[in-house]
């Protein structure tokens, strides 16, 4: 979801970045586990917290408070689920795409709408310009759609999806808010020292402002200019995303995982939107009864969390969230990340990350 926005210093950060990190990988590829070892070398970059079976494997600055990116969606996928279970939304219901296309903002979401929208297409699951909303939301876990996030923001309720918050038990997780909506700010304000001295509560407001905004008037889109949110303003708003910690989300997921916690319906959505991995990649189905995940990242962050229980009942959740990271470092960590989790999910105790990990993390 969360990338490099594609402008000015944003264009050449990205350039410099792939082109560093194809000769790294090329000519001068790292020893095993370069993200395990990045972790080690870099620990008040990264927080960590892994269970497997209930037993604590590594809790590394647990209770420290980071920015979420797109991890916090897990937040509304669980609302969406337990409204469908309810009968509040309707699963089937068509939503028109130009309700969506409200909260879309061109390059700034990775390619993570337009990848969407191509396998609805490939999927042939567009009629009549509107697809199901369970889709909606599957776009929005699966694909990172931001735009399909603030929608579900909408279609849910934001006071609904933070009142959630305290009965999952989540005491430390700041409040959702529009944060997709919160680039306008940054357009308009267009400066980082601006944005600094910008009290969070004006910068909500004026967030919550062009999000409600949006919802009648799609023209107020003119008014974004992706030439004004270059590195500096970018590391501004994802300093102010929603933050909280790696102990919080392995709770989460330790809840999906158990398959005890959520009603049965509940937990039938959930698998839906969460257990992409399943869908994604058949392998997975022959090793594991339960994949799901959710990462999220900006230029100065790389989160995951994922829970799995393998075919012999095994039950492993992990987390791991990282901030202020370089361009360089970020880049090169997304290059290797699938193969480092691959060893978590597959819980290698032989692999070099794993001991690495569980040894050496202070």
């Amino acid at each position: 979801m969360w990338k490099i926005l594609a402008t000015g210093l944003g264009i050449l950060a990205v350039l410099f970045s792939c082109v560093f990190a194809y000769f790294y990988f090329t000519y001068l590829r790292y020893e095993d586990d370069f993200v395990a070892e990045y972790l080690l070398k870099n620990p008040k970059k990264c927080a960590i917290y892994w269970v497997r079976n209930d037993s604590v494997l590594v809790s590394h600055r647990a209770d420290t408070l980071m920015p979420l990116a797109s991890t916090v969606k897990t937040i509304i996928a669980i609302e969406f689920s337990q409204q469908a279970a309810t009968g509040k939304i309707k699963l089937d219901e068509k939503i028109p795409l130009g309700e969506l296309s409200r909260f879309y903002i061109q390059d700034t979401d990775g390619g993570a709408h337009p990848a969407w929208l191509e396998g609805l297409k490939k999927g042939k699951l567009i009629q009549n310009n509107a697809v199901p909303l369970l889709e909606v939301a599957k776009g929005m876990i699966q694909y990172s759609s931001n735009a399909n996030t603030e929608y579900l923001m909408w279609k849910l309720g934001l006071n609904t999806i933070n009142a959630n918050l305290p009965k999952l038990g989540l005491t430390k997780h700041q409040a959702l808010y529009p944060f997709v909506s919160a680039l306008y700010v940054c357009s308009d304000e267009h400066s980082a020292m601006g944005m600094k001295k910008m009290p969070m509560s004006l910068y909500l407001q004026r967030a919550n402002t062009y999000f409600e905004l949006l919802k009648i008037d799609t023209t107020a889109k003119v008014k974004f200019n992706l030439a004004n949110i270059p590195l500096p303003v970018q590391r501004v708003w994802s300093d102010r995303l929603p933050a909280s910690t790696t102990r919080e989300y392995a709770g989460l997921m330790q809840k999906i995982n158990s398959r005890t916690y959520f009603d049965a319906p509940t937990q039938a959505v959930l698998d839906q939107l969460m257990e992409w991995p399943m869908r994604m990649n058949l392998k997975n189905k022959q090793g594991f009864a339960h994949f799901g995940a959710k990462g999220g990242s900006t230029a100065f962050v790389l989160n995951y969390a994922l829970y799995v229980t393998d075919k012999k009942g095994n039950r492993t959740e992990f987390v791991v969230f990282t901030n202020n990271l370089g361009v360089f470092d970020q880049t090169l960590l997304q290059a290797e990340f699938q193969v480092f989790v691959k060893k978590i999910v597959e819980n290698n105790a032989e692999t070099r990350a794993i001991q690495l990990i569980l040894k050496q993390i202070k």
